[in-house]
């Protein structure tokens, strides 16, 4: 075994990376792998998560459902928010073990507060996905941004992420104020919050 750390010991996850326009599948991938569920590829799943993309990048898919222009404001993407793609009726459909809840945006009053329920996942060894405007991470507001990432661990007031994004690092710490105002832009409509797994 390397003497080098070359990652870090204490994370919770194995990252995966995504294909375009899939950090919602491939994120529930990692929540799999982590609680020994079989794994699905992340265009299956996805496309029963109402997995949407533009015409230009149809070609990386088996078979993808296309948009000439993103289907909500969150941008391309999955469309949890809609009844027929809602996620327990699809772990239902494809017998994924998993239970699924939301805390949206409007129900986290700080950065503190997101702080406290992030630690008591944790705690509870549950999973949980941050659904947030990329842009705003990033350093600037931007439309059709949406993003999640799997949250790792709460390290020193700061929240870890274990992001599927093949521009991002695979571990990447984030100020709570910074992530906090990331939800808060995303917002209710486009599903911004806090996205919790149990397994069943």
């Amino acid at each position: 075994m390397s003497n080098y750390q070359v990652a870090p010991n204490d994370s919770r996850y194995i990252p995966f990376t995504q294909q375009q326009d899939c950090c919602v599948p491939t994120s529930i991938q990692m929540i799999m792998h982590r609680n020994g569920i079989p794994l699905i590829p992340a265009e299956e799943l996805g496309y029963h998560l109402g997995l949407t993309v533009s015409p230009d990048a149809a070609h990386l898919f088996y078979k993808a459902r296309t948009s000439p222009t993103p289907p909500s404001a969150a941008g391309y993407g999955t469309q949890i928010f809609k009844s027929e793609y809602e996620p327990n009726k699809v772990f239902e459909t494809l017998g994924i073990p998993l239970a699924f809840s939301l805390t949206l945006a409007d129900h986290i009053s700080s950065a503190s507060d997101l702080v406290e329920k992030l630690n008591k996942i944790e705690a509870d060894d549950n999973d949980a996905l941050l659904c947030f405007n990329h842009g705003v991470v990033r350093g600037e507001f931007k439309p059709y941004s949406g993003h999640v990432a799997v949250f790792d661990k709460v390290i020193d007031g700061k929240i870890r992420l274990v992001d599927a994004s093949p521009n991002q690092p695979k571990w990447r710490l984030v100020e709570a104020e910074l992530m906090f105002d990331a939800i808060k832009q995303h917002g209710n409509k486009s599903s911004g919050g806090i996205w919790l797994f149990r397994k069943k």
